[in-house]
């Protein structure tokens, strides 16, 4: 595995099992230490800073100064240091390549990917009480996992072990740069913003060769696009179409490779690729890759997209750039100014960027402010059986900042979270160099700190990002309004699997332990009405959950627990 990491904290003569299997899966040793082991695949950098921290993975400063301790970069990295008796082992903010954890019969150990561990893991099981908040917390992504005992150390949090017990905490949390408002106009955001952008592709293109830039032919996308072309990276595109108008926005895309001077290779994304039934290519400690997706990753292999290319997307824009087709913006304005000229053209923005007459949106500005706030993450019962899912979501670290935090920027740090529990997901992403420059920390942080009524400036969303990037980019990129869409392509893979999936869920482990409701699930799929109708999106949310469930049960180191046998 060129990606994988594999550790084990405690005594390397106690573990070596784990060494074992990191020979097994073609990783080698970077640290062996008295109380600890390192093991990383040979496409993962690694190297010591001057404070004796390990890195495993990318660390890009922060100031411009050679970085001296994790804490002065930011990047993609693991970070593995000692203080005084304790070990600690950190994941950067945002971008930090996954990590996992449990105990071992003799320390703690720790793993990027889920079959590094196949053969270390004794009595395996799945997380029943997560598997229910899985099926109604979408992209509710905390440390819980799927299989009992096994966590994810968050992004911006760190390990601590001295040997006896673990301890987690967060060490970087989003409450703090929204709680320092930029005071700046927009048109100085902007440009801001556009050199953070340029500082963060820069850093992560620097050293990659032969990059394959994913370029949908949207903002976001095309923005990276501009600041490969301005960092005068090695890179070339990728354009997925699908058959449908909805998802083919080549035109776009090609007006953009033109633009930056880029070769594009244009892949074909039909219904053919989607399997919505099979269980998932690679297996994660919870549900991974969304089986409605697949087309892309079919796509991008058959384009030739091979492993020794590193992949930088753009995902991220519209959670990052604060893209919100709600009030919140408005109601932000009005805690702020009150009934003022300010709060009016604010009402004025918001209500152009939605297609809306300022009237309706003050009637829905006056509604919000009667509701009050929503609190806790947005829960989902459709197609579920209600009485036996949880009715409170599990705890995760940025949960006590939103209590003081305004509407709107309470659905930005939320929108990030929620892309944050994509980044790991495609299939076509697995064991590969992945860059994703838009969640990229320094950029993160001044989004966090732009007031939500800002972004939408001139009556058009993401409008800090338009401006930073208007002068770089084709004005019908820059100020289009409409969005690629994969509704028809999703609607004919449904269609032509229906029935199966029917049965998929019908017949199931979530159907036999009570969590579905069976008969609104099979009125759905007999009547197949899907005219204006996407609630097949919900089933197929709750299918990649019973085809995550049935690969754990069917791989070789699953163990059953009581209540399951």
């Amino acid at each position: 595995m060129k990606q994988g990491l594999l550790a084990f904290l405690g005594a390397p003569d106690r573990a070596a099992d784990v060494a074992a299997a990191a020979e097994r899966h073609g990783l080698g040793a970077v640290a062996i230490e008295h109380d600890h082991i390192l093991f990383a695949g040979s496409d993962l950098p690694s190297r010591r800073l001057a404070d004796g921290s390990v890195i495993l993975g990318d660390i890009f400063t922060r100031t411009g100064v050679s970085v001296q301790a994790p804490a002065d970069g930011w990047g993609n990295f693991i970070a593995v240091a000692r203080q005084g008796d304790t070990l600690t082992v950190e994941r950067a903010a945002l971008t930090g390549m996954p990590l996992y954890w449990c105990r071992h019969p003799n320390g703690i150990l720790c793993f990027s990917h889920l079959e590094l561990v196949r053969d270390l893991l004794s009595d395996v099981s799945i997380d029943w009480e997560f598997v229910g908040q899985a099926l109604v917390y979408s992209n509710l992504r905390t440390e819980r996992t799927g299989i009992v005992g096994l966590l994810e150390l968050l992004p911006g949090c760190s390990l601590a072990f001295d040997g006896h017990g673990a301890a987690v905490r967060a060490i970087w949390l989003p409450w703090e740069h929204v709680a320092k408002p930029a005071a700046s106009g927009a048109a100085e955001l902007a440009l801001a913003l556009e050199l953070r952008v340029d500082n963060s592709v820069k850093a992560w293109s620097s050293g990659r060769s032969d990059i394959l830039l994913e370029l949908s032919g949207g903002l976001d996308s095309s923005i990276i696009a501009a600041s490969l072309s301005a960092a005068g990276a090695d890179f070339s595109a990728i354009n997925f179409a699908t058959p449908g108008a909805d998802g083919d926005e080549r035109h776009f895309a090609r007006a953009v490779a033109e633009r930056v001077g880029a070769a594009m290779i244009e892949a074909r994304n039909d219904d053919t690729g989607i399997d919505l039934l099979s269980p998932p290519a690679n297996l994660h400690p919870r549900p991974g890759a969304y089986g409605v997706l697949a087309g892309l990753d079919h796509a991008f292999e058959e384009a030739g997209g091979g492993k020794a290319k590193a992949v930088i997307g753009g995902i991220g824009g519209d959670n990052v750039f604060a893209f919100d087709s709600s009030i919140g913006p408005a109601v932000d304005a009005f805690e702020q100014f009150g009934f003022s000229r300010r709060t009016f053209a604010v009402l004025r923005d918001v209500a152009r960027a939605g297609g809306a007459t300022i009237w309706e949106a003050v009637r829905l500005l006056v509604r919000a402010r009667r509701a009050g706030p929503r609190r806790g993450w947005p829960r989902e019962a459709s197609f579920c059986n209600q009485a036996a899912l949880p009715a409170e979501p599990f705890a995760h670290p940025w949960d006590d900042g939103a209590v003081g935090a305004s509407r709107g920027k309470r659905k930005h740090v939320e929108a990030i979270r929620r892309i944050l529990d994509f980044a790991d997901r495609p299939d076509r992403w697995y064991d590969r160099d992945v860059g994703l420059p838009l969640l990229s920390q320094p950029v993160v942080e001044l989004c966090l700190s732009i007031p939500s009524w800002v972004w939408f400036t001139g009556g058009r969303d993401r409008a800090v990002a338009r401006a930073a990037f208007a002068n770089r980019l084709p004005a019908s990129v820059v100020w289009r309004r409409d969005k690629g869409r994969l509704e028809s392509l999703c609607t004919a893979a449904f269609l032509r699997q229906r029935h199966e999936l029917g049965k998929l869920l019908l017949d199931g482990r979530l159907a036999a332990r009570g969590l579905l409701d069976a008969a609104s699930i099979s009125a759905y799929i007999e009547a197949a009405d899907v005219v204006g109708n996407f609630d097949y999106f919900r089933l197929l949310e709750i299918a990649d959950v019973e085809r995550w469930v049935r690969a754990v049960e069917a791989s070789s180191f699953f163990s059953p627990s009581k209540d399951q046998r």
